[in-house]
């Protein structure tokens, strides 16, 4: 958290939000609004009316898990932009909170400043469609009138709505055309298969967006509460690449879905605690862990090697968990054959971001041992920040052929 000053305040959107479903706001004695979340918590509001806003709807305890938040966020779409090898797409929503993580610690980062925006960009290879992890941060330097007001690294984020993606608040001091330089450097992750040998320059781009009156009424005008009783139920919000207008993104735009567990090839390692009659992925810290090894031979594999395959995810909308660390230890008869394989993180078009090494022995009743030393580093928005720390080492073995 010493990478940036960061101030914090009520999270708000300006006053012209219609709470759809809601009757409107009390004032307690103290001067500041009271409102309610989903399980009949307070959340406080500024008091102060001419301030032109309103609160965000924040639960104050969620459960350690994925769950549902109390709104969906509108944002206005830009046109997607080349930037060396890869593309990218600009977004502009309100600003609003998010949660940055070092190592298993997070904190709460409010928005600076009503006036300005939440600046999101969805990085992907266009060849393949593949989304780009969290590793290569890209800086954004904002001009105005030929003036800079803002030069940074944007944070890589986890959101149910737009899955992996780069994004930050941003105070604007005036109303106008606002320019935006981007800068994406090389990707350091290890790419395998068509990836492997590309990004290796990283890329730069140009884009304009006006911020004015018409474009705080539009976002706000597209924000949704979801009905009260859903608030903080286990679950997520389908992914925003559904419907028209400037508040969906755009099909031509990737969302960082993973491949279902049964599409990865090899033999899929169980959870020999598990009903044998469920096919889902064991959990650790409410992330799935899609664990595989691979045929000798495979071409992720060294040589006539076999290919342990971890594909950590969210529960709900397979996206990718990036920036963690993890180990594995492989044990036959009780006795140790590997005392620990480092999987390093790996972006690979056909199996998406995984990790994984070579594994010079595996077979049929091994046990495998996955540990999790770091949690993903990446920022969450709502709905993903109480979830995927608390993440015990996931026990599986081969099973029968």
């Amino acid at each position: 958290m010493n990478r940036r000053s960061i101030l914090q305040r009520t999270a708000a959107l300006p006053v012209a939000l219609a709470l759809a479903g809601c009757s409107a706001p009390g004032t307690g004695t103290d001067g500041t609004d009271e409102r309610t979340d989903g399980r009949g918590n307070e959340v406080p509001g500024t008091g102060d009316e001419s301030a032109g806003s309103v609160p965000i709807p924040m639960l104050e305890d969620p459960p350690d898990a994925v769950y549902l938040p109390g709104h969906r966020k509108s944002m206005r779409v830009l046109e997607p932009i080349a930037a060396g090898d890869s593309m990218v797409a600009p977004m502009l929503t309100y600003p609003h909170p998010f949660w940055v993580v070092t190592g298993t610690d997070r904190e709460l980062v409010e928005p600076a400043d009503d006036r300005g925006i939440h600046l999101m960009l969805v990085c992907w290879d266009p060849e393949t469609g593949v989304v780009l992890p969290g590793d290569a941060e890209p800086r954004v330097t904002i001009t105005h009138d030929g003036d800079e007001i803002a030069s940074r690294r944007l944070w890589p984020m986890l959101s149910q709505e737009m899955g992996v993606h780069f994004g930050d608040n941003l105070s604007l001091r005036e109303d106008g055309t606002h320019t935006v330089s981007v800068e994406l450097p090389p990707l350091p992750t290890r790419r395998t298969g068509t990836l492997a040998g590309r990004f290796t320059d990283g890329g730069t781009a140009t884009f304009e967006f006006t911020y004015d009156q018409a474009f705080r009424e539009d976002v706000v005008d597209g924000f949704e509460l979801l009905e009260r009783e859903r608030w903080g139920d286990r679950g997520a919000l389908e992914p925003m690449t559904d419907g028209d207008g400037e508040t969906a993104m755009p099909a031509e735009i990737p969302y960082s879905a993973l491949p279902p567990a049964d599409e990865y090839p090899g033999t899929r390692l169980v959870d020999p605690n598990a009903d044998p009659a469920t096919d889902e992925p064991p959990r650790s810290g409410d992330a799935a862990f899609v664990v595989t090894l691979l045929e000798p031979g495979s071409r992720l594999a060294d040589g006539d090697d076999r290919y342990l395959l971890v594909s950590p995810r969210t529960p709900y909308n397979r996206v990718p968990l990036p920036t963690m660390s993890l180990r594995a230890v492989v044990e036959r008869d009780g006795d140790p054959v590997v005392d620990s394989l480092e999987l390093p993180e790996t972006l690979d078009a056909e199996y998406g971001l995984h990790y994984g090494a070579s594994l010079a022995s595996g077979r049929q009743g091994d046990s495998v041992t996955i540990f999790v030393d770091s949690p993903p580093q990446a920022t969450r928005h709502q709905g993903y920040e109480t979830a995927f720390f608390e993440m015990e080492p996931l026990d599986v073995v081969v099973p029968p052929a």
